[in-house]
């Protein structure tokens, strides 16, 4: 039988405070409860137990996660939802939990409010990350809506100061909580989208505070100013544990308004670096590129075409003659051969040609022979005449004619006037 390993009660509690710090679900929990024997230390750590009607557990509440607690003073009996780790405090082997956010209880109905919103709104794209802009590398003018009389606008002009001292910083002031808050963050942010403030981007927001301080950072119409901002924006809502909408909507969001003046403005020592790594870089491309053109243009200079462009104009129109002179000759040897294929030919056409014309010329002979036998001309030269009046009807009888009347005699070799003297007996 094997020996049962025996531990330490701090090897214990070791073990216990791993098992219980390692799983995500105990590392970022909300339990809700009745604070009970709540202390304060001298450094301003808070002790309490949260407990339900069943069951309690030790709460604690260090100086660093308390300072930002701007809610009512935690007294016992207050109902309250606190956010926190579960951690083990070993030299006791006690688990306890470790808050670093509190709630009062009646809030509840707050954050269910600002999560139906984030819903409604995130259903309608303004969250999308699609339409988030970049920010310019090299800002000239930053717009800054905020209030005038916070540290908020002290840290961005500060930091912003510090990075660049040339930079122009335009502020647009305005509530950053309270009533009427949310109509004068968006009339802020109205007049640094106006163009003729040629503003490069805008820092929105304020330090942290409580999720009442926060609220005008969670109201709709507040959070769409944010989404619809022609200029791009940098929501800078800090010191809060859970982002407000504002966060989201904007194209950037910074924890804090430092953080977001050193999201917003470069450093001028960065960009100077920046500036004499790219003057030595395009010094050395420029150098190289010209060593390259330079041996590029030795190599043209020293082609035989530079050096001896007559020699290479003369060698060209010796080939050209000869290029000639072979189309000259393969011209002449095709025709040549050409004439040779088809002169047989032509001659049997031409004999041909011949034969049947002298054929034709006979038969013409033949016909115009008969012809004339039959024409007008050839009674003519056989003797006969043709007698007409002046009208040139042909008289055919002396019934036709007067005494004395003029007539033409058509002959064979010409035409006569004649007088009618009368009738023949």
């Amino acid at each position: 039988m094997e020996e049962t390993k025996t531990y330490s009660v701090s090897e214990i509690n070791s073990i216990v405070k791993q098992l219980l710090t390692g799983p995500e679900i105990l590392r970022n929990i909300w339990i809700q409860g009745e604070i009970s024997n709540y202390s304060k230390s001298h450094q301003g750590h808070i002790y309490f137990n949260l407990k339900d009607p069943k069951s309690l557990i030790a709460c604690t509440f260090f100086s660093y996660s308390n300072g930002r607690y701007k809610g009512k003073p935690l007294e016992n009996g207050m109902e309250i939802k606190a956010f926190g780790a579960i951690s083990v405090y070993e030299p006791r082997g006690q688990y306890n939990l470790n808050i670093s956010k509190i709630e009062e209880l009646g809030q509840g109905d707050l954050l269910l409010q600002i999560e139906e919103l984030k819903r409604k709104l995130a259903a309608q794209g303004v969250f999308d990350t699609e339409r988030k802009r970049k920010l310019p590398a090299f800002p000239w003018r930053i717009g800054v809506a905020t209030s005038p009389t916070g540290a908020a606008i002290e840290d961005i002009i500060r930091i912003s100061k510090q990075r660049f001292p040339n930079i122009d910083i335009l502020i647009s002031p305005c509530l950053v909580q309270g009533d009427g808050a949310p109509e004068s963050i968006i009339s802020a942010i109205k007049q640094l989208n106006d163009p003729k403030w040629n503003v490069d981007l805008i820092i929105a927001g304020r330090g942290g505070g409580s999720t009442e301080d926060l609220m005008a950072f969670n109201d709709e119409k507040v959070v769409l100013a944010f989404a619809q901002s022609r200029v791009p924006i940098i929501s800078a809502v800090g010191h809060q544990i859970d982002s407000v909408l504002s966060d989201l909507a904007a194209d950037h969001f910074a924890p804090t308004p430092t953080a977001a003046a050193e999201m917003a403005v470069p450093e001028m020592e960065l960009i100077e670096s920046g500036l004499s790594e790219f003057e030595i870089r395009l010094r050395t491309a420029l150098k190289n590129q010209s060593n390259n053109l330079k041996e590029k243009l030795r190599i043209l200079t020293n082609k035989k075409v530079f050096l001896d462009p007559r020699s290479m104009l003369n060698d060209r129109i010796l080939q050209l003659d000869e290029i000639n002179s072979r189309i000259h000759l393969l011209g002449k040897n095709y025709l040549m051969s050409a004439q040779n294929k088809f002169s047989p030919v032509s001659t049997g056409l031409l004999t041909s040609f011949k034969s049947q014309l002298e054929r034709k010329k006979k038969e013409f002979q033949l016909l115009s022979g008969k012809l004339e036998g039959f024409s007008p001309l050839g009674t003519l030269k056989r003797g006969y005449s043709v007698v007409r009046k002046k009208g040139k009807k042909v008289v055919t009888s002396p019934a036709q004619l007067e005494k004395e009347e003029e007539l033409e005699v058509i002959l064979a070799e010409g035409r006569i006037r004649v007088s009618y003297q009368g009738e023949i007996q």
